[in-house]
């Protein structure tokens, strides 16, 4: 089982590069998926990790799985 370090590790390299993959910046992002700047940036900087219906949406949002989000798949 991998550690949750690992896991915000990779969560936040495939967020910030999903959301370069659009050519968006943090603030356009936040303001896209209505969610505050401080919020992303905390999952960006693994200060904070996002609430389970977040991670869903955000899966959603850019066509991906949770599974991928995390790590758990390529």
């Amino acid at each position: 089982m991998r550690e949750i370090s690992e896991i915000m590790d990779v969560f936040a390299y495939r967020l910030f590069e999903l959301i370069q993959d659009k050519g968006w910046n943090i603030q356009k992002f936040s303001k896209i998926i209505k969610l505050p700047r401080t919020t992303i940036n905390s999952w960006l900087l693994k200060t904070r990790s996002p609430k389970i219906d977040n991670l869903c949406a955000l899966a959603d949002f850019f066509g991906v799985s949770v599974d991928y989000l995390l790590g758990r798949e390529d």
